[in-house]
């Protein structure tokens, strides 16, 4: 590699705008005319960590866990809202069903007046003379 790219590389590096690739290419390649960069590769290269294997995986599976722990949450409150609301509903609904309206009430109590003075009216113009389990004799009067 020569001179020219690596101080591109070093200039890249100390304004934070190099890549991960760009330095590792950087510390592998570095010699010993610029010490400063030897150090700080010296002390990169010690105290690089490698990522455990599948370590992505277990992450996506962790957040995909509390997610679809969180939306079965959400999805029961929303069932239980709805249910509420739509007994609720149904207990309004059929409260005002049962109410009658003045004209409604008078009208059935007028229907119950007549059908009781039809009974005492005929009661009245019939007497019971003899009664017996298979024979009643009636006698009309005015």
């Amino acid at each position: 590699m020569n001179e020219e790219h690596i101080n591109n590389l070093i200039k890249k590096y100390k304004a934070g705008e190099s890549s991960l690739q760009e330095e590792k290419l950087l510390f592998d390649t570095l010699d010993e005319s610029n010490p400063e960069l030897k150090s700080v590769a010296a002390f990169v290269q010690k105290n690089s960590i490698t990522a455990p294997d599948h370590l992505n995986d277990k992450l996506w599976n962790s957040f995909e866990k509390r997610n679809s722990k969180s939306k079965r949450l959400k999805i029961g409150i929303f069932s239980a809202a709805a249910s509420i609301v739509l007994l609720v509903t149904l207990y309004i609904n059929m409260n005002h069903q049962n109410k009658l309206s003045n004209s409604e009430k008078q009208a059935l109590l007028n229907e119950a007046k007549n059908m009781f003075a039809d009974v005492n009216s005929a009661e009245n113009q019939h007497r019971i003379i003899v009664e017996s389990d298979l024979v009643v004799v009636y006698s009309k009067t005015k």
